[in-house]
């Protein structure tokens, strides 16, 4: 059956469109899981109704959701919306201490899924265990409407919590929606992302309800996808051939490798690549030249822009089309096109884009309603992005205001956190760590550096300690923020014009002086280790 033909482009809730659906289209297949496992609307609607009486049985008030991407992750993820419970999703690859940061920042007090070191189980919802969890007596404040909490990836140690309303949400998944109906609106979607992702969340879940079509979710070990950076080719492309999906969402990496596979064997992939209507890639900035050869291989990307703080998606390019017969055409023959490459594409009817003197992104009209603890919403969000509007009205991001990294993998790092903590470690107290639009961090070590033989044995010893102390670096950060590349220099004080007067880096000039080096590195490999 394909997409249901009764759109519209007004604003309604996602729990809205999931009982209109329901009720319209009882039969009709909203999820599909592993092992051939599916819930029509009808059913999808039941279970979520069954899970919402269970939820507030327990007496909840913030639940904290650890599982891998399932259906079962869905109902409850809806059962909390219908409840009227603040959820707080818990991305697997966070680290124990973020865990524990996220817990104890939202005193979380119901725990469902994955939480090995809890045993005190006191039931099951969905198939998902569930545990009580002590509270601070003092709750943290949260905003007033607060139904969702999320939690960046932490461009520092401890991530901050976002404060989200359901109304903000089901504004931003409606705009997508509107969006997808008047370009390549798809019949079927693969959730790729981890949900825990806000835009995956969004764009592999409540948006396909919202269009009434069905939305694949499979956890990331069946999509060739673990922790946060973790991929397996093969597992991917078997995952896309077995479900056929026209929409996907895709870090720029993940559509790097896209591309790769269909120019390595583009027989083996055409039939797969063919259904592809729309691909939405956001996370981290996409260079053109990428888009420029995923279109020439077919696959029909599309970069956008946003942040959580903002409920997710800004601006976006999207197909050119003729709105009356839903005909692709050319960008030349319209006037108002669509897509620009290099663009992070048109400013979305939500938002509102403004401009510091300095260049600074500003985004008011889709706002948070605040960090965790916070006594007023913010009305304007300051990005930390710079970037310009064209005439055309296309959003160009240019840079990071400050030197947050962000991974193609679309990790938000801070490398002073990480520098800051390698100074614990043998070696590593002359360290800088590189790595924006990257797979993995590079980490630039400076050591002694002689041919006097007593030196240079020394030298041997030092790069095996450094090794060492990079392995054991790496085991207490989360895995989007591990060493991945090592470049050893000789001391920093020998490079004057790599630091301020004061000691500190000159990022630019590290990057610009060592990029011979980094150009050298296996940048297909996460764990690629050089000496």
């Amino acid at each position: 059956m394909g997409t249901i033909l009764e759109h519209n482009t007004q604003h309604e809730s996602v729990l809205t469109a999931l009982q209109k659906w329901a009720t319209q289209c009882p039969t009709k297949l909203a999820v599909i899981g592993e092992q051939n496992s599916s819930l029509t609307f009808s059913e999808l609607w039941q279970a979520v109704q069954h899970a919402k009486h269970a939820l507030m049985a327990l007496q909840a008030e913030r639940i904290a959701l650890k599982a891998n991407n399932s259906i079962n992750w869905a109902i409850i993820d809806l059962a909390a919306i219908a409840a009227n419970i603040v959820l707080v999703p818990v991305p697997m690859f966070f680290s124990t201490s973020q865990v524990t940061h996220l817990l104890d920042t939202a005193n979380v007090d119901t725990l469902i899924g994955n939480w090995e070191e809890t045993t005190d189980t006191v039931g099951y919802i969905t198939a998902l265990p569930v545990y009580h969890r002590a509270t601070h007596n003092k709750q943290p404040q949260l905003p007033a409407g607060t139904a969702k909490v999320t939690f960046t990836s932490g461009s520092t140690g401890q991530p901050k919590g976002v404060c989200l309303s359901m109304t903000h949400l089901d504004k931003v998944a409606q705009t997508l929606a509107n969006e997808l109906i008047l370009s390549s609106c798809p019949d079927k979607h693969l959730v790729l992302l981890p949900l825990s992702t806000l835009l995956e969340n969004i764009a592999g879940l409540y948006v396909p309800i919202i269009l009434g079509i069905s939305t694949t979710i499979l956890s990331g070990h069946h999509l060739g996808l673990t922790g946060s950076s973790q991929f397996n080719p093969s597992l991917f492309i078997q995952a896309l051939q077995n479900h056929q999906p026209q929409s996907l969402v895709l870090t720029p990496q993940l559509l790097m490798a896209l591309t790769d596979i269909v120019q390595t064997a583009p027989e083996a992939v055409s039939h797969t690549i063919q259904s592809l209507k729309f691909v939405a890639v956001g996370g981290a900035r996409v260079s053109p030249q990428l888009l420029s050869k995923a279109h020439a291989a077919g696959i029909p990307a599309y970069e956008g822009y946003g942040l959580s703080e903002c409920g997710s998606v800004v601006s976006l390019n999207r197909p050119d089309v003729n709105v009356l017969t839903h005909q692709k055409i050319s960008s030349k023959a319209h006037p108002q096109r669509n897509n620009l490459q290099g663009s992070s594409g048109r400013i979305l009817p939500h938002c509102h884009v403004t401009f510091s003197d300095d260049g600074e992104v500003l985004v008011s009209g889709s706002t948070m309603l605040g960090y965790i603890g916070a006594s007023t919403q913010p009305t304007l969000i300051a990005t930390g992005d710079l970037g310009y509007l064209d005439e055309d009205g296309f959003l160009h991001i240019t840079g990071r205001k400050k030197n947050v990294l962000i991974t193609s993998y679309g990790r938000n790092i801070s490398p002073e956190w990480i520098e800051s903590e390698a100074h614990a470690y043998t070696g590593l107290q002359q360290m800088v760590v590189l790595g924006d639009g990257q797979v993995s961090l590079t980490a630039i070590i400076a050591i002694q550096n002689s041919n006097h033989s007593s030196v240079q044995q020394n030298r041997k010893q030092s790069l095996k300690q450094i090794e060492e102390s990079i392995t054991q670096l790496n085991t207490l950060l989360p895995d989007y923020a591990r060493i991945g590349s090592i470049i050893v220099s000789r001391p920093f004080n020998q490079l004057p014009a790599l630091i301020t007067s004061n000691g500190r880096p000159r990022r630019d000039a590290f990057l610009h002086y060592f990029q011979p080096e980094l150009s050298k590195l296996d940048s297909t490999k996460s764990d690629n280790v050089t000496m």
